[in-house]
């Protein structure tokens, strides 16, 4: 797959050399992991379409009650195992089609925590628009789990469904802390009082805000690159090959704020397991255009060893901006420097 993308760089820069970087661009049309992180999901990797919701200030629930989780196989568009410095983001879109008809509100914009406070609370503030955004985070996890650990199957926790626990989820919808970690369980926010800045927030150029929204809607979210700490989420996640996210919203459960009886006014979502998504075309998928400077398998045949010395040399010496090795803006013995250190350590 890496030789069948090179070559399809060559065709269109006629180079590997393109500003010193491999440039690739495309979509992924299916995730290989879209789960329902619910506590009471009996099959949560096998459901025909996942809802998000919350249950606000409801002891024994978080207030992110039901969660949404994505993973796409980005080795199969871009080379993994560059090295997680190695890949520019240009920018990254992921996509996924609404399966309950009129069943919520389109909202586009942030929402403050505030606005899901009760009214009686101090601090409360009145959300200025109709309904409450869909948003979409990086992924964090508890209990010894990592991307490459949980999966559709993995238990959602520890304990039993009952009695209801908070905060025991074992991947959660995050944030990042100060070191750039998505280690922050925004599940609890809500009582917490605390604000979860989304990666995204779900939108769609015809519907209007406000408008109830109809089955078969999509919903795209432009990953929000420009914060240091995404571009590393999505940076490490691509040199692993694989890219996770978790979708979630404050929409009650049912009726008002804090549940009770009363219609549905939560979203829900089609999933690769849905036939009708298959054939209508709904199914999640995200869109990538990444820049990649070679790493230590310089010439990016799949391993590390004296080759990728005469690649690099062979650049280095002909002042070739993929030489770069540091990213600094020059070619020069600076880069021999740190592309020897990458080459004894076998990676970028």
């Amino acid at each position: 797959m890496q030789k069948y993308l090179l070559a399809a760089t060559l065709a269109v820069c006629g180079t590997i050399h393109c500003a010193g970087a491999q440039s690739f661009s495309g979509s992924i049309a299916r995730p290989i992991c879209d789960r329902w992180n619910y506590p009471f999901a009996s099959q949560p990797g096998r459901e025909g379409y996942i809802p998000t919701f919350a249950a606000l200030r409801q002891s024994g629930f978080d207030d992110r009650d039901s969660q949404y989780m994505l993973g796409f196989d980005t080795s199969s568009l871009i080379p993994s195992g560059a090295g997680a410095s190695r890949y520019v983001v240009n920018s990254a879109r992921v996509t996924i089609w609404v399966s309950a008809d009129m069943q919520f509100q389109y909202d586009p914009s942030f929402d403050s925590v505030t606005t899901s406070y009760d009214p009686a609370e101090a601090g409360y503030t009145v959300d200025a628009d109709e309904g409450k955004p869909v948003e979409i985070f990086p992924v964090g996890y508890r209990n010894g789990f990592s991307d490459a650990t949980y999966s559709e199957s993995t238990a959602f926790s520890p304990y039993a469904p009952f009695p209801p626990r908070e905060g025991v989820r074992n991947a959660f919808a995050a944030i990042f802390d100060g070191l750039g970690q998505p280690s922050i369980d925004i599940s609890r926010h809500v009582r917490q009082h605390f604000e979860a800045m989304p990666l995204a927030t779900g939108v769609n150029p015809v519907l209007t805000p406000g408008e109830w929204v109809p089955q078969g809607s999509s919903l795209t979210f432009n990953i929000d690159l420009t914060s240091a700490a995404a571009q590393r989420y999505v940076n490490k996640g691509l040199n692993a090959g694989s890219l996770r996210f978790m979708v979630s919203s404050l929409h009650p459960a049912s009726g008002g704020p804090g549940g009770g009886t009363g219609s549905v006014i939560y979203p829900a979502f089609f999933t690769k397991e849905n036939p009708a998504a298959v054939e209508l075309g709904f199914l999640p998928s995200i869109s990538l255009d990444v820049s990649v400077y070679p790493g230590a398998d310089f010439n990016m045949d799949g391993g590390v060893d004296g080759s990728d010395v005469e690649a690099f040399f062979l650049a280095w010496e002909a002042g070739d901006a993929i030489a770069d090795f540091n990213i600094d803006g020059g070619v020069d013995g600076a880069d021999i420097e740190a592309f020897f250190i990458a080459w004894e350590n076998g990676g970028g």
